[in-house]
């Protein structure tokens, strides 16, 4: 494939029977440049960038770029998968019956392909019905996986291991230094991302990330133009400050206002359309932003990634109640939380008790609890194998810092912009997923990522060099919409048109009684139903779809 350039919409597969040790590729498949006879590429290495040999380093590929990897050693029989570290392109993969190993960086094309198309996964579709989302290595599909991103997969005659990453790259000796290396790498993963771009954008949220972004860009010369959201509720609308930043840095702005009747109307593409089911509600407002700015630009940088810096602090309430609350007995815990919602002036604090497991208090979106689950699905719920649960688990006695970095950026997807970017064919970078700038921010001294009252200080700090802080040092809202509103709007009409009649009820695979109990629990006027409501709207949606 061209350097620089990459077809959003090309899908590239392979097979591979352990065997004779025979790999089987599609020709989106290519060799790199100086690279090993035995690997291959699908998409791109950012220019003056090198690919080691994952097969003989024995450490997961880190080049900056756009890619899936396969290497095949023929001698050994055995296949090494891998992902670009800032999860650029996906890759997805099936052991069939006879052992043979099917991938490809779509999922669609790699089901179309299998000699068996595997039903739905029981451990994926409690996952979703948890999060609202499903994240690698799990897909909604049984036995297809999908690779985390900057991972490597080895698969042989004993099985499949994953490989190391790359170390960090040497901790700077001081805050400023640390502050000037990180600003340089981020000048310079930028200066890889828009090599060769006709027409670069950047999504400005208004929020540090993006904002620091768009600053570095403009820093380095590059001609962006910047592209926003904006909402009519002021609670959830940031265009403004969007638009003093873009101001002082000398930007053209873009605002896009979509209306919840323009919300609804993108559902179809938005979600029904994706690969898998996902509720993130941005999803709908994204999907318009990027069929607007693809008519303008070719290539838009976004500030996805910058989540590695441990920079964000939990709420206190939600710290107490991980510590303290979290080693009441569940029963007990339910009792208080009745008791104290029915008090005035402190029923506020039954969120602190009102909780299953200590995890779930990190969970992005309310999803259903494992009761729910299982009566939904009419069988215990397993969410043992989830990412989310795991890195909890490896997270004990961490900082809460790390706990909630980790927690609400790797272990939870951001699956609305690869689907939004995939189905508009828009390119869509992340400066701050290049591996020498996101090991460095996960090595950074908790010192050094926040303090008490500045929260993201090290970003915060660069672009207060480039920005007056007085411009954009506003409460973050978060890219959100009114989910209760949407789901409210014209009589329910967006619950009724996926949950309204048996035929759409039962294409969920769940209980019919449930999801009517729920829906209608909705319509009544619980608007602490809306996310669970939403998931199943999501999940009509896509099986409607995806009926085969």
């Amino acid at each position: 494939m061209a350097q620089g350039g990459i077809d959003m919409n090309a899908t590239a597969h392979g097979r591979f029977d352990p065997r004779s040790g025979q790999l089987t590729l599609s020709p989106e498949w290519s060799r790199p440049p100086a690279a090993a006879a035995d690997l291959h590429l699908a998409g791109e290495l950012f220019r003056g960038q090198t690919l080691n040999d994952p097969l003989r380093d024995g450490v997961a590929p880190d080049a900056d770029g756009r890619y899936a990897l396969a290497a095949c050693d023929r001698a050994q029989r055995s296949l090494l998968l891998a992902r670009d570290p800032a999860g650029s392109v996906s890759l997805f993969w099936h052991r069939d019956a006879q052992g043979c190993l099917h991938f490809a960086t779509g999922l669609d094309t790699l089901l179309a392909r299998l000699p068996t198309r595997p039903g739905m996964s029981p451990r994926g579709l409690d996952e979703f019905l948890r999060f609202l989302d499903i994240a690698a290595p799990n897909t909604i599909h049984d036995g297809v996986y999908a690779l985390e991103a900057g991972a490597a997969l080895l698969f042989d005659s004993d099985g499949v291991r994953a490989l190391p990453r790359a170390a960090a790259p040497p901790l700077p000796a001081s805050y400023d230094a640390a502050c000037d290396d990180i600003h340089d790498r981020l000048l310079a993963a930028i200066a890889r991302r828009l090599d060769g771009a006709r027409a670069p954008a950047a999504f400005l949220s208004g929020g540090v990330d993006s904002a620091l972004l768009c600053a570095l860009a403009r820093q380095g010369g590059h001609a962006i133009e910047a592209w926003s959201v904006g909402f009519d509720d002021a609670t959830l609308d940031e265009s403004t400050t969007a638009a003093r930043i873009a101001a002082h840095l000398g930007l053209r702005h873009h605002v896009l206002r979509p209306d919840l009747d323009a919300l609804e109307a993108v559902f179809e593409r938005a979600h029904a359309q994706a690969e898998q089911p996902y509720c993130d509600p941005a999803g709908m407002p994204t999907r318009l932003l990027y069929e607007a700015c693809v008519q303008q630009s070719d290539r838009a940088l976004d500030g996805t990634g910058a989540e590695v810096l441990a920079g964000l602090m939990p709420a206190r309430w939600r710290r107490i109640a991980h510590d303290h609350a979290a080693r009441v007995p569940a029963a007990l815990r339910r009792a208080i939380a009745g008791t104290l919602q029915a008090l005035p002036l402190i029923g506020g604090y039954a969120r602190m008790f009102r909780f299953d497991v200590a995890q779930d208090l990190f969970i992005r979106w309310n999803g259903f609890n494992a009761a729910d689950i299982a009566r939904l699905t009419g069988r215990a719920a397993d969410l043992s194998g989830t990412r989310f649960y795991r890195q909890h688990a490896a997270l004990a006695g961490s900082s809460h810092l790390q706990r909630l970095s980790v927690l609400q950026g790797e272990a939870q997807p951001d699956d609305r912009i690869r689907q939004a970017a995939l189905a508009t064919g828009l390119r869509v970078e992340h400066p701050f997923g290049a591996a020498d700038v996101s090991r460095l921010l996960q090595a950074m001294p908790e010192a050094w990522c926040w303090q008490a009252g500045r929260e993201k200080r090290l970003l915060r700090d660069l672009l207060a060099r480039h920005v007056p802080e007085a411009i954009w040092d506003t409460p973050k809202r978060g890219f959100n919409i009114d989910l209760v509103a949407l789901l409210r709007g014209h009589d329910h009409r967006l619950v009724r048109r996926h949950l309204g009649e048996a035929t759409a009820i039962e294409r969920t695979g769940l209980d019919p009684a449930e999801v009517i109990r729920w829906r209608d629990r909705f319509i009544a006027g619980d608007a602490n139903a809306a996310h669970r409501v939403w998931g199943l709207i999501n999940l009509a949606a896509w099986r409607a779809r995806h009926r085969s």
